[in-house]
């Protein structure tokens, strides 16, 4: 378990720069309207916050193959904190910089993960999941995010951020939950192939949803449901799917809801306080079509 811990933390760290300098990178180049994609994928920092990405997904895989579900995706999450912090430190000397509301959000969410964490005390489960209930939920987030992009299209509507971001974080939800089953196949094989494909899929989508969200307007309208969702849902299909159980009875189950409910309001609060983005403004349709 400790493995587990350790490879999830750095993960955390790496998915943190990545936040970071993706979202400046997208909202710099959205400004400039027209083919921002494009434009947005020849920038070397954006390609630097995909490297980071990428060092990330390694380590979350190690964490995945070393522990459960229901430890491992709750630790990613820490890395909201981890980009307030270096977004703070990125923006010092700055106007708009974090005030103490998010500092204290970080604190809830490190008590909150670690309440959780204690009262849980989560089994390992199955090394990998039910193949048709993960063919089902990657169909489902697939359709979901096929759903948004088109209710996004219309740049009269209101929330686009936000219903983008709640798309992106049930795809890296689910992803995790592919990415687990997928550490666990002999390599190489066909059923490991076609979780690959599957994976690989999903995590384009994904993408193209967060910095669809991401340029759509302010990180604050899109980063807490994102943030919210990906660890949540995971935990949640995690049970019926890998068999990892946390521990029973009434003071437990108690300290895990309080750990849950701790964390995930932590998470809200990081984010609604983090320094805002530039205002919401149109964008291309670009986007759109990639994530449809």
């Amino acid at each position: 378990m400790l493995t587990a811990v350790l490879l999830a933390l750095a993960g955390a760290c790496a998915f943190a720069v990545s936040t970071v300098v993706q979202h400046r990178t997208a909202t710099d180049t959205a400004a400039g309207g027209g083919r921002w994609l494009v434009r947005l994928a020849r920038r070397p920092a954006w390609l630097a916050g995909e490297a980071a990405g990428v060092v990330g997904v390694l380590l979350h895989a190690g964490a995945l193959r070393s522990g459960p579900v229901v430890l491992v995706q709750p630790l990613l999450a820490g890395g909201l904190v981890l980009s307030l912090a270096l977004g703070a430190w990125l923006d010092r000397g700055r106007p708009g910089r974090p005030g103490r509301g998010p500092w204290l959000g970080a604190l809830a969410v490190a008590v909150g993960l670690t309440v959780f964490l204690l009262t849980a005390r989560p089994t390992a489960g199955t090394a990998t999941g039910r193949p048709l209930g993960l063919a089902a939920v990657t169909a489902a987030a697939l359709v979901l995010g096929g759903l948004a992009a088109l209710w996004a299209h219309r740049r009269t509507r209101r929330h686009r951020p936000l219903v983008l971001g709640a798309a992106a974080g049930t795809c890296f939800a689910v992803t995790g939950l592919l990415l687990k089953h997928l550490v666990g196949l002999p390599l190489p094989s066909w059923a490991a192939a076609g979780t690959a494909v599957e994976l690989a899929a999903l995590a384009v989508v994904g993408t193209a949803l967060a910095q669809a969200a991401f340029a759509a307007g302010p990180l604050v309208q899109s980063l807490p449901v994102l943030s919210v969702l990906e660890p949540g849902l995971a935990v949640l299909l995690a049970g019926p799917l890998f068999g990892e159980s946390l521990l029973a009875g009434t003071p437990a189950r108690l300290g895990q809801l309080a750990g849950a409910v701790l964390l995930g309001a932590g998470l809200v609060v990081v984010a609604r306080g983090s320094a805002p983005g530039p205002p919401a403004r149109s964008w291309s349709d670009e986007v759109l079509a990639v994530a449809a």
